[in-house]
């Protein structure tokens, strides 16, 4: 797990904020033109300037970028079954790799994607990180650079995620549902984001002889790669983006 910063002539920008920031910065958008809600399939994929998405809990979302536009698409994990109870189709890679290159310059020198989401909670268990790794495996075998946020930790307490992609800005807004709320009974925020930090809390179970169990909690503080550190087990910059 590394993050990567070569200097080189174009970047976009990666950079965490409190939700009621992201909020306030997607609010004035149309959802139809610009927001990839639900049904969270490859169909329902978005091309264009300024995309969003919201409610990334063992989700996977990928942002395809190339200089001024956009490919965002937020994909469920559905097993086919649960799919099938819900209307919806499952996940299918062959389908996510068709959609993501529909109309896409694989020649550009500035396209590269985000990568957001997924579980992998027990480092023993599957859970649904094989399919982030499919994705990933894609970006790959096309030699199209990514940078990952995923395989989710098991945090105890997980928000969901939120990512913004603006192109006026040339940046990458993420954000968590807790960023900025407070636990009840708690003092401080569950992820509170300052102007050059992050504080946040980190939990360790502990175990009592009967077999029940509590929840250290830590608090922290730290840059905003030490804060996706302790989320994902998978954490990586590459070269065409730059975590501020």
């Amino acid at each position: 797990m590394k993050i990567e910063n070569n200097n080189i002539s174009f970047q976009s920008k990666i950079k965490f904020v409190d939700y009621k920031t992201f909020k306030d910065m997607t609010a004035h958008l149309n959802p139809k033109k610009h927001e990839v809600g639900w049904p969270w399939t490859a169909d329902t994929m978005k091309t264009g300037k300024n995309l969003f998405t919201t409610g990334v809990m063992d989700c996977i979302t990928v942002a395809l970028i190339d200089g001024g536009k956009v490919k965002l698409g937020h994909f469920a994990i559905f097993k086919h079954g649960e799919a099938k109870k819900t209307k919806q189709k499952g996940f299918n890679i062959e389908n996510v790799k068709r959609r993501l290159l529909e109309g896409v310059n694989l020649d550009s020198e500035n396209l590269h994607a985000v990568i957001l989401g997924g579980f992998h909670l027990n480092p023993l268990k599957k859970d649904n990180y094989v399919h982030l790794n499919k994705i990933t495996k894609f970006f790959d075998d096309i030699s199209i650079p990514y940078t990952i946020f995923g395989a989710r930790k098991n945090v105890h307490y997980f928000g969901k995620y939120s990512m913004f992609c603006s192109t006026k800005n040339d940046t990458v807004y993420i954000s968590n549902s807790l960023a900025d709320k407070q636990i009840t009974g708690r003092k401080k925020p569950e992820i509170d984001v300052k102007e050059n930090s992050i504080e946040y809390n980190t939990y360790k179970k502990e175990y009592y002889s009967d077999g029940t169990f509590t929840y250290k909690r830590t608090r922290r503080e730290g840059k905003t790669g030490d804060f996706l550190r302790s989320q994902f087990r998978q954490v990586s910059v590459c070269k065409l983006d730059e975590l501020i």
